[in-house]
Order: structure tokens, then sequence, then C-alpha cells
């Protein structure tokens, strides 16, 4: 995987399969960060001019987290002195010598401190909010600590703080605390005599490989490592039990599979997770052991496939997930759980129905909230929001906050103000809200294709919201109009390199009934990956596909009429649209769907 690694960021494959940067094929197609990525690139290349440590990885003498930290410093002629020193110590003794023998980092950085803070629902769709439009400011994507950095910063441009206005807390950023190594027996471990077949097989002939053949390898290569992970999961949660008796001496979990396994405590509380899940919602366990979901995807479901409530409706999920991006998982994700804890009839639209997660309340939903006396959103502090920033960062949110809550006070008085932290923040909220959303008169106004696309490119899968343009997808020179069903947003890479460089292709009218064709697949409006048997008709015939099943998702109730008569003439053209029979098959998967549905509508 290294190796396959290595060769794709090398000769920039990515960008052949039109990501505009790494971090998006990483997370898109192989359900991991670019951070992994780049490390599995720099362990080969370091592997390369150490011989003997490549041997000891390859036969199962040292583990994948101990051959990776003697690659940063070992050299070929320390490279033995290394390797017995790794074999003799933990990991842990490990990583603190290779920290000694590396080089100082050039600017050391700010040392990180965790701020939270319990809200509302409300409050928390807020944020989300504020967090969209922090992005849009900014034109790209930031993580949830610069936000709030940015929020600050508003905040204090504003109100201002006195330097002599105590916060009443003292901030301490979080220390690793290391204990005391004791002597450290590493054991026999088994010794592999040799790679797989299959494994050797993809490391094959790599300088000869396209760009979609080392996708393919790779990704064939993280879903072996899936299967595996999946079959260790049961056994981290046996070890992990409190009924298990260790033969040797007591080691924690976390000591345990980074001495043993060679595998990260972040990860293995992760595959728990996923395993007490999994007891509920068995499909989650196959869908990832099979490849169908990756490591991003299966995590995003956890805190929704965790709710306690009858019905199978997690299958549902479990299978949205595979039909989507990350990029549209995420956001269905967050979606589902506001309405889970806020609106009944909003939670039971979507609970059967992924695809209408996004879909906004109607009048007549929130007019069945009024009737039964439901409140429209939890007001009780039951949500915890969490940043880790910069300490400066801490000190700054602290201090406006105490300066925005003593500016209230001296405005309206003591008497019956409410000047809570929550309330506090969601007055920081609203300033840079509104700050944010006003415009001067003489200000130029915005391209509306790019307004109404969110300030960020709609190709599946990116996430660029910076170098926007807009694109026309019948081309003017082929006689498009300037029509905004015509036009949709795209970023530089993908205008530039993507559809001019005929890497792509777009057809269809903007925004809801759009297809694009890309090198991985093809995707419809809303980052809907289409399945195969789709994929294999004409674009004429998967356009009224496509809006055949719009037709099923916008709808709460069907009837035999919306879909037994246009499957009827689909089926009357199929003879003369595919002898095959694929387009037949198409149809009866759909209708075995519009079965499915009418069976749990009348339960």
């Amino acid at each position: 995987m290294a190796a396959i690694a290595a060769r794709l960021i090398d000769t920039s494959a990515h960008e052949t399969l039109c990501f505009a940067r790494l971090s998006d094929y990483a997370r898109e197609q192989l359900g991991i960060s670019s951070r992994q990525l780049q490390e599995l690139a720099r362990v080969h290349r370091a592997l390369a001019g150490l011989p003997g440590l490549e041997r000891a990885l390859v036969s199962n003498a040292l583990p994948w987290s101990k051959a990776r930290l003697i690659a940063r410093v070992a050299t070929g002629e320390d490279e033995s002195t290394w390797i017995e020193l790794a074999l003799a110590v933990s990991t842990r003794e490990l990583e603190r010598r290779v920290r000694v023998q590396s080089p100082p980092p050039a600017a050391p950085e700010d040392p990180q401190c965790g701020v939270s803070l319990r809200c509302s629902l409300a409050l928390a769709e807020k944020w989300s909010l504020v967090r969209d439009l922090a992005e849009r400011v900014a034109g790209e994507r930031l993580s949830a600590g610069e936000v709030l950095e940015l929020v600050v910063a508003e905040a204090f441009s504003a109100v201002g703080v006195d330097a002599s206005t105590s916060t009443d807390c003292e901030m301490q950023p979080r220390v690793r605390r290391e204990r005391d190594e004791d002597a450290f027996a590493a054991g026999t471990r088994i010794r592999n005599p040799g790679i797989p077949g299959e494994v050797l097989r993809l490391a094959t002939g790599l300088h000869d490989a396209n760009a979609h053949s080392l996708d393919r390898r790779l990704r064939r290569a993280i879903q072996l490592e899936q299967t595996l992970d999946a079959s260790i999961a049961p056994l981290l949660r046996v070890v992990s039990s409190a009924e298990y008796e260790w033969k040797g001496d007591y080691q924690t979990l976390a000591d345990y599979v980074r001495n043993d396994l060679g595998m990260s405590p972040r990860k293995a509380r992760a595959l728990l997770r996923l395993e007490r899940v999994s007891g509920a919602c068995p499909e989650l366990r196959e869908a990832y052991r099979a490849g169908r979901l990756s490591w991003v995807k299966a995590q995003c479901l956890l805190p929704l496939l965790a709710i306690e409530m009858e019905g199978e409706w997690r299958q549902e999920w479990v299978d949205w997930a595979g039909q989507v991006t990350v990029r549209r998982l995420v956001a269905d994700i967050e979606r589902a759980l506001l309405l889970r804890a806020g609106t009944e009839f909003g939670w039971a639209r979507c609970k059967f129905h992924p695809e209408r997660v996004q879909d906004p309340i109607s009048e007549e939903e929130a007019e069945k909230e009024r009737q039964v006396c439901a409140p429209p959103m939890e007001l009780e502090a039951t949500q915890q929001l969490r940043w880790s920033v910069p300490m400066d960062v801490a000190l700054m949110f602290l201090g406006v906050q105490v300066a925005v809550r003593e500016a209230v006070r001296r405005r309206d008085g003591s008497g019956g103000v409410d000047t809570s932290d929550a309330s506090v923040f969601e007055a920081l909220l609203d300033h840079a809200i509104a700050a944010w959303t006003l415009r001067e008169p003489g200000q130029r106004r915005p391209d509306p294709v790019i307004e109404r696309d969110g300030y960020r490119c709609l190709v599946p899968g990116c996430t660029s919201r910076k170098s926007l343009h807009d694109h026309h997808v019948v081309f003017r020179s082929a006689g498009g109009s300037d029509a905004p069903e015509n036009r949709v947003t795209l970023c530089a890479f993908h205008h530039q390199r993507g559809v001019h460089a005929e890497r792509m292709h777009i057809y269809g009218s903007a925004p809801a009934r759009l297809e694009f064709v890309l090198p991985t697949g093809r995707y419809a409006s809303g980052d809907l990956r289409l399945p195969d048997e789709v994929q294999a008709l004409g674009v004429e015939d998967r356009q009224q596909l496509l809006q055949l099943t719009r037709r099923r998702s916008a709808r709460p109730e069907v009837k035999d009429d919306a879909w037994i008569a246009p499957a009827r003439r689909f089926a009357t053209r199929s003879d003369q649209l595919d002898r095959s029979g694929r387009f037949r098959r198409v149809l009866r998967r759909v209708a075995r769907a519009v079965r499915a549905d009418r069976t749990r509508m009348s339960r």
C-alpha cells in the first residue's frame, strides 16, 4: 500500500482522476485522510535506503508503528542499531528516543487547549450556519477552531477587552503525561514468511500503471485492510472486557494495541465503537468488511446508528451512505441528528428515506407540530460544542465572553438578564452573522449562480470555495444560453483542467437535474452516485430514470398510477433500447424499491 501511495503522489494521479486536491481524493475514494496517504508515501521512500528495516517490516518482526518511527531518523549506518532498539523497547519509549534524535521543527506550534460549551439544539444549528458563512467569507474550508477564532476576532473588534478584566479561570494546555516506562520485553512476534500473493500482485509493475490502475490497486489494498480490521474488532472487544484474563502482565488497551498490534489507540477505540454499533446493525459490519463503506463513512454513521429506536431503519442509512459522497453524507448526518432531537415529524420523514433529510420542513408538518404542542426545537442544553484552539485564542474567547457579559449588565441592569455562557455565545454568533451578511449599498452584488450554489464547487466530492467560475453547461459557442439552468458553479481546476480539458463532462439543467461524468463514475445532482446499471444506459434514458426516482423521493405517499404506468412505458421501450436486458433489470430494481416503500408505509 505504501508503494502504491508513493507512486500515486509522485505522478499526481489524483489530478488525472479529476480531484482538485489530494485530500479530496483520499477522503472520497479511499476513506482516509491525506496525512495518512502522505505518511505511507514517506515511509516507502525511506525504505528504499533501509533494506534491513524493510525486511523486518515484511517479515512481521517489527510492526508498522515502529517501522514508521525508525524511518524518520535511521540511516544506512545505524539502521541495525535502531532495529535492535525497537525490538527491546515499547513503542512509546521508541517514540521518545526518535523525538530526541529528530531535528527540531522550524517554528514551534502554539500550545493547544480545549474549549467546550453546553448549548441547546437551536444554538448548535446556528453554529452550523456560522461555520458555513465563515467558509464563504474565507473562501476555503475551515476547522471548527478556525471558525471560532474568526467569530471571536469579529466580536473583539466590536467590543474590545479590558486588560484588567479577570477571566476567573486559568487556561492550561492539555499536556500528555508520560508515565515511567518499566523494563519492557517485546516478546516473540509471529513472523510471516512472505507477503500474500494478492498483495504482491498489487505492488507489481507500478511504474507502468496509469492513474486508473493505481486508484484500483490502492482501493483494493485498503479493502483488504478493512477486512482485517473487521476481523480484529470482535477480538478487541473481548480483550477490553472485564472478564478477560491476561496470561502475562496486565496491559492497558492503549499499550496492548500500540506494542503488540502496531495500531494507534485512537483507531482501536474507533474499531470498538464500530463493533458495538454493529451489534444493533449487522449490515454496517458487512458493508465495511466488503468495502462498500469506507472508514470515513462508517465513522460518520456511528452517531446516528447508535440511537436506540425500534424499526429496520438502519439498513436504509447504510445503503444511502454507499450511494453518496462523503461531503453529502456528513451534511445528511448532521441534519438527521438535528431533526431527531428537534422535530418529530421531520425525523419520521427521513427515518426510512435518507434522501429526504435535506428537504425543508413544510407548513403542514409545522402545523402538526403545533397541534401536538411539540416545541419546534429542544430548549435544554443537550448539545456539547468542543474546540481545540491555540492558547491565545482560548484566552481571547474567555475575555470576550466576560466583556460582552459586563456590557449587557451595564446596559440592561442586573435583573432578569440571561448572561449564561450559552446566551453570550449566541450573541457572538448573531454579531458574526450580521457582520458577514451586511452589504454596502455600493458594493458589487455577487454572482446569482454562485450564490444559488452556496459559494462552492458543485462537482461531487470537491471542497473548493475559492476561485469559483460561472460555467455554461452548454457552451455559448455551441448556442448555450445565459439562463440560470444552463449555468453551474465550478472551481478553477474543474472548469479549466476538467471540463475544458475534456477530463469530465456535465449534462442536464442546473441545479437539480445535473449529471457529472467523471473518470471515477457518474454522479447526479446532490452528490448521488449512479448505480452501475444506470451508468450503462444512454444520457436521455438516464435523465428520464433519474426524474422518475426523484419523483419517488419527493412524494410521501406513492400510488399505483404514479409508478406502474411509467414503469410499463419504460418496459415497452426497453426492447428497442437495449436487447441485453440491462434496462429491464434497472426497472425491476426500481419496482422492488417501490413495493418495499409501500409495505413500510402500510405498516
